[in-house]
């Protein structure tokens, strides 16, 4: 297969396509994340076929946050959390990073997304897992379901803020959009430990750093909220540090 994610991307696309059932798309996606993972070996995908993922992701994310059984039947969680795997993968490397580039309807469908999903989780009947900030959710005694690693929701934020992280890079374009849309505060959010999404506290500050970089309206943004002290972390406090998230507000309040 690998001959024709390289050289045919409009194959590719052809024969995805044409792939009727969810297992199916998601199988031939699982090989192009892991494909990507070992930092393409025997050539670069096609961008073709990237740009169609794209796509792809754009006109079905909203049925990660969508709950109807039609929607379901026909858009499965999985295909997409799959294919949002790969546009991370791919935005974050110098092979692929020109790709998605100039993609800003992408930039807007993640953000937009990524502000909709911590929306979605604060609700208190939403159909989201909430987040894991303590240490006695991921022991064994927990009461907890154990296989929350293999859910659409897990990894769900990280691999949205790192999209976000890597589309900001540099890209003056989206660094606009980031403004006009005021997604730094929702990636301020996203400044806290979760064992449902690993190393997204990390990635929420690249890409702070990326939207600050070379902009002062970003940076001036950043300059406005003022420091509380510390705020309460359920984590932290049974490992008995002392500092926990930011608590900030808007000095313009």
């Amino acid at each position: 297969m690998e001959q024709f994610i390289v050289k045919d991307g409009r194959s590719c696309v052809q024969c995805y396509q044409r792939l009727k059932s969810v297992e199916e798309r998601i199988g031939f996606l699982d090989y192009v994340a892991h494909y990507l993972r070992e930092d393409s070996p025997n050539g670069e995908i096609n961008n073709i076929l990237l740009q169609f993922f794209a796509k792809e992701f754009r006109l079905k994310s909203d049925c990660i946050l969508r709950e109807t059984i039609k929607l379901r039947h026909q858009l499965h969680p999985r295909e997409v959390h799959t294919l949002l795997r790969i546009i991370a993968s791919a935005s974050g490397s110098e092979k692929y990073a020109k790709t998605y580039a100039a993609d800003q309807s992408l930039f807007i469908n993640v953000s937009s997304l990524l502000r909709c999903v911590i929306a979605a989780g604060k609700e208190p009947d939403s159909c989201l897992d909430k987040p894991m900030t303590k240490l006695e959710e991921v022991a064994l005694s927990s009461k907890i379901d154990a296989d929350y690693e293999t859910r659409v929701s897990f990894e769900l934020k990280t691999l949205l803020v790192r999209c976000t992280a890597n589309l900001l890079y540099e890209n003056v374009a989206n660094r606009g959009y980031c403004l006009d849309t005021q997604l730094l505060p929702a990636l301020l959010e996203c400044t806290v430990m979760d064992a449902r999404n690993p190393l997204m506290r990390e990635w929420s500050i690249l890409a702070i750093r990326n939207a600050c970089f070379k902009c002062p309206e970003a940076q001036q943004v950043i300059a406005q909220l003022t420091l509380q002290g510390a705020a309460p972390n359920d984590l932290l406090s049974e490992l008995n540090l002392d500092l926990g998230a930011l608590r900030i507000t808007d000095r313009k309040q």
